[in-house]
């Protein structure tokens, strides 16, 4: 059974993360956990260093699409945010340097028949993150789809 286009596409990005020199440095790659609030806060907790793919919005232009994705990186360390964020030379891998490679990795990357290109990293505030010790990215990456149809 073929999944859908953007399951897929999905599946493409978790993939290419996974084999990459990053991929070693994580406890886990996978679909945005279907969480919100303080479960979602627990299991970044539980999980980082952690990379998560979520599906985003996505143009249709006469029979191609324009599909976007964000890549959300969560990283956490026992001496603090600061240290989260920029990680050390021993230690988990920082917020920082799991951007700068999902760009590198993503910059005009082909993945099976998909070019992808990061069109814009977002760092989130966010109250609960910081009380659970946590700071988090996301890097939105897009790519576009020929002969799309509904």
């Amino acid at each position: 059974m073929r999944l859908p286009m953007l399951a897929e596409l999905e599946n493409d990005l978790i993939t290419h993360i996974k084999a990459s020199a990053l991929g070693a440095k994580l406890r886990d790659v996978a679909g945005l956990p279907d969480l919100s609030g303080e479960s979602l806060i627990e299991r970044f907790a539980a999980d980082a260093p952690a990379v998560y793919v979520a599906p985003g919005a996505f143009q249709i232009e006469s029979r191609s699409a324009k599909v976007h994705y964000g890549i959300a990186c969560v990283a956490r360390n026992s001496r603090g945010i600061t240290a989260a964020r920029a990680g050390e030379a021993i230690g988990p891998v920082g917020l920082y340097e799991m951007l700068e490679a999902i760009a590198a990795l993503f910059n005009e990357a082909q993945i099976n028949k998909s070019i992808w290109k990061v069109t814009a990293i977002d760092f989130m505030n966010d109250e609960l993150l910081y009380k659970a010790g946590l700071t988090a990215g996301v890097a939105q990456v897009e790519t576009r789809v020929k002969q799309f149809t509904l």
